[in-house]
């Protein structure tokens, strides 16, 4: 086994060992950000207005089977053996949540009744509401994209400590892919290198400061284009971030992102927007999917 190889299976030994699952406790009112679903019961999620929009993950997920009842009330239940946690877009009213999605094997069930807040969340909950964004996709369309990192923050499952050393050790690898970089005011984004560990995936990039100021990334979301749904962008939650607070004049810095699993199909891109603080412009990488490793890729 070569060197790659030992460090590999080390970190795998290590996230084995170190991995936990947390029991999360669901909320209700203005602060619901992770719905639990269990096997032989169903989870209530009822609204204050009239559900109009319900999507679990990419749309296509076949791991849970919903209902809506009187506009406003809806039962959603697993219908595979272990369904992924994935991520779930409600819109209800004039009302935009976005949720984390996860099946435990025992809940109680009063974890699995929730209200989504109409009006009244709008208004109190507006910090941590989700943001219609508008992204320059590669070829210079606009493309509006909803993201809430807030969301992202509570998953249950995440161990912290564990991901944190696996995407320290992950980051300093010195593999950059230059043919996938993008370059804004002399701020540079490549695209180094990505790895699925415990049902995470890992996306390390480099960036470099080339400018006559410090740059101070600020936000960092991660998207997925699918090439048959090229219209629209599919928020990844990221679930844990290892970025600078700030890149000096001349200086090199690594990031790593950890988002959920995913399927990653041949001809789709994965994308990151990078935001600072001082001139709000955006650093918007598309990295096709085929540059990631073989083994990460649907045939």
């Amino acid at each position: 086994m070569t060197r790659t190889g030992h460090v590999i299976a080390g970190l795998c030994l290590c996230a084995l060992l170190a991995f936990s699952s947390r029991q999360a406790i669901a909320q209700t009112g203005n602060s619901v950000d992770t719905i639990l679903t269990t096997r032989g019961a169903a989870t209530l999620i009822s609204c204050d207005a009239a559900v109009s929009t319900f999507q679990i993950g990419d749309g296509k997920n076949a791991d849970y089977d919903y209902r809506i009842v009187d506009g406003n009330l809806v039962f959603i239940r697993p219908t595979a053996p272990m369904p992924r946690t994935t991520n779930l877009i409600v819109r209800e009213g004039g009302n935009i949540h976005y949720l984390i999605l996860a099946y435990r094997d025992k809940v109680d069930l009063t974890q699995l009744k929730y209200t989504l807040s109409g009006k009244d969340g709008a208004e109190k909950g507006a910090g941590n509401a989700p943001q219609t964004a508008v992204v320059k996709g590669s070829d210079g369309e606009q493309i509006p994209v909803v993201t809430d990192d807030a969301a992202a923050a509570a998953h249950p499952e995440i161990d912290t400590f564990t991901v944190g050393k696996i995407a320290a050790d992950f980051g300093k690898q010195k593999k950059v892919n230059r043919q996938y970089e993008t370059k804004v005011n002399g701020i540079s984004l490549s695209f180094s290198n990505a790895m699925t560990l415990n049902n995470l995936v890992y996306f390390c990039y480099k960036l470099r400061n080339r400018s006559q100021q410090p740059y101070q990334p600020v936000k960092a979301t991660m998207m997925y284009k699918d090439s048959k749904a090229a219209d629209r962008l599919y928020t990844m939650p990221v679930l844990y971030k290892k970025t600078p607070a700030k890149v000096d004049k001349k200086e090199d810095q690594d990031l790593v992102l950890v988002v959920p699993s995913r399927t990653f199909k041949r001809n789709d891109e994965v994308i990151i927007v990078l935001q600072n603080n001082a001139d709000q412009k955006q650093l918007v990488l598309y990295t096709p999917v085929n540059a990631l490793p073989k083994y990460m890729i649907t045939p």
